[in-house]
């Protein structure tokens, strides 16, 4: 079956569009890796009717992730909006985006030597307050791969004005020279065989994401240990992303995914135990492979709720089709596959 469908990602690397395509469904090419298979499936889930859980459809339609880096949990407030001039200016503009944005902040060091304030010494630090400490920020935005470096209020007006194009380059693009140019100092992060896991840890807003986040992040930093998978994966804390009562919740960069481990399977009405440390090797598996764990999927970036319900409907008859669980951790240079999204809002 041959659609139409608007959208925001371009088939092509060298850019990201908005614009119509003809779209091929390929939920068969995304088969499931044996181990994201979890007992509590079946709970979850109608098979006869395939009717998703309230899971599905729950991720607000945005376009892009705006990261602040260098922070930590510890220092986050219930709204992070207003630690400092810089950040509040950035997560209003970002709303106003054409499609919107989504800002957070997280413990992600894209820089490895980082002129942030907030990457200076500690006891520095311990004599400013946050309203000094991050009126300079480094950002990082995804699925785009662009590093901004040291944004200031001017170079936030830059970038959101940058990000309001609605053609842009990415990491992956082979030529920039007739896309628009960042007017800001930056940089890109290499996501050609890269992987990026951010989990909400923020226990200041909800004591579930806190708290089954924050095992969530400590099983996925130990998986990735084990797998000696250091050089191309690695799993960072945000702060609020939304659905507090899937905790814990996680998204893959760059496919873009959401996945929320649904804590109520620790108590509430499940009858059967799933460990924390098979949510990890499931999220860790779908990353690495670049497949989709749809029993725990609720969307992905750029996806109206009615198209991620459609995406859910269409692909879990082939979600668990294939067994996959001979394939080895190692990494080839990709292209992200950046599937198609319906237009937000439309």
């Amino acid at each position: 079956m041959v659609r139409l469908r608007p959208h925001f990602y371009s088939r092509q690397p060298q850019c990201i569009a908005r614009r119509w395509v003809l779209l091929v469904p390929t939920a068969a090419a995304r088969a499931l890796h044996a181990s994201c298979k979890i007992e509590h499936t079946a709970e979850k889930y109608d098979d006869s009717s395939r009717r998703p859980d309230k899971r599905v459809g729950s991720v607000l339609a945005h376009r892009h992730h705006i990261v602040v880096c260098n922070s930590t949990p510890k220092e986050w407030p219930s709204r992070v909006e207003g630690m400092s001039e810089t950040i509040t200016a950035l997560a209003r503009g970002a709303i106003r985006l054409p499609g919107r944005a989504m800002v957070t902040l997280s413990d992600f060091a894209p820089l490895r030597k980082s002129t942030c304030a907030c990457a200076a010494p500690k006891n520095t630090l311990e004599s400013k307050g946050a309203a000094e400490k991050y009126c300079r920020v480094d950002v990082a935005v995804f699925p785009l791969g662009l590093v901004a470096k040291q944004l200031d209020l001017d170079g936030v007006k830059k970038l959101l004005g940058w990000l309001s194009h609605d053609v842009l380059p990415t990491s992956w693009s082979s030529d920039h020279s007739n896309l628009p140019c960042p007017t800001f100092e930056h940089t890109w992060l290499e996501l050609s065989k890269n992987r990026h896991i951010f989990v909400c840890t923020h226990g200041t807003r909800d004591y579930l994401c806190g708290h089954h986040g924050g095992k969530l992040l400590d099983d996925l930093r130990a998986l990735i240990i084990e797998r000696g998978l250091q050089k191309h994966v690695a799993a960072w804390s945000t702060s609020h992303i939304g659905g507090h009562k899937y905790a814990a919740n996680a998204i893959v960069y760059p496919q873009g995914d959401w996945y929320g481990t649904w804590c109520d399977k620790c108590g509430g009405n499940s009858t059967k135990t799933v460990s924390p440390e098979a949510d990890a090797a499931a999220i860790l598996d779908a990353a690495v492979h670049n497949n989709t764990w749809w029993d725990a999927w609720r969307g992905a970036i750029s996806m109206s709720k009615k198209d991620q319900i459609t995406t859910w409907t269409r692909s879990t008859g082939h979600a668990c089709s294939a067994d996959n669980s001979h394939e080895d951790d190692s990494f080839t240079s990709w292209i992200p596959t950046i599937r198609k999204r319906t237009a937000v809002g439309k």
